[in-house]
């Protein structure tokens, strides 16, 4: 009876923390990091004030924030809210404009720079990483909020975790898909899970064009993809 009252209680926690982080991900996305309060958040949740900050503080929810988008764009689940105005000058369709031309088929001689895609599993190496540029840039300024509070916060968030986990699996049995040995595949499946938080990291803090960071990201997929290949 006692271990059933214990799982009741962590369900219902869990529960709450699930509502208080989905507030908070809402009231983010609406009004952006500095404008959104603990008190707002307590209120859309519908929960005191201490039970927000039993949570975390703004940080620590705005990294539990992304660790769910994260999430949700690995595994194919995330659905974006309406759009509020215009996207940054560094949109998403920046990106697969950019993209489109370097992988696409019919691309000029000039085009094809050190980077560019040459097959079907840099292509889809790199399609792997594009959720997470669009994520990014289209909500920029959010982004760069989370590179400073993802300094401040004590504790591994589940990109570091779980979610890098997984990811690099994906890239592991794509790498290992052209011949690549499983031991080399899993260094660079995290070497380039490490490229991809980098470049991130950099384009955040920095003035780094998104077509800088997406070149950045296809010159590791190839190096990787290139080199390994021949071991």
């Amino acid at each position: 009876m006692a271990s059933e009252h214990v799982q009741l209680r962590s369900g219902k926690r869990r529960q709450t923390e699930d509502r208080i982080i989905g507030a908070a991900a809402k009231l983010f996305l609406e009004h952006g990091f500095k404008a959104t309060t603990i008190r707002a958040i307590a209120k859309v949740a519908e929960v005191s004030v201490g039970r927000v900050m039993a949570v975390g503080d703004k940080d620590a929810i705005l990294v539990r924030c992304f660790d769910r988008w994260i999430g949700q764009l690995q595994d194919g689940t995330y659905t974006p809210p309406p759009r509020r105005g215009s996207l940054s000058e560094r949109g998403s369709s920046t990106v697969a404009g950019s993209v489109g031309v370097r992988a696409g088929a019919g691309a000029s001689p000039r085009d094809t720079g050190p980077s560019r895609p040459t097959s079907a599993v840099q292509r889809h190496l790199l399609e792997l990483f594009l959720p997470f540029f669009e994520f990014f840039t289209e909500h920029e300024h959010l982004s760069r909020d989370y590179a400073a509070a993802m300094m401040r916060v004590k504790g591994e968030p589940e990109v570091f975790n779980t979610l890098a986990a997984d990811l690099q699996s994906s890239l592991s049995e794509s790498l290992v898909s052209i011949g690549i040995n499983e031991d080399h595949a899993r260094s660079s499946a995290a070497a380039l899970y490490d490229s991809y938080l980098g470049i991130l990291f950099r384009w955040a803090a920095t003035t780094m064009s998104l077509d800088d960071a997406v070149e950045a990201m296809l010159a590791s997929i190839v190096f990787h993809t290139r080199v390994r290949s021949s071991l």
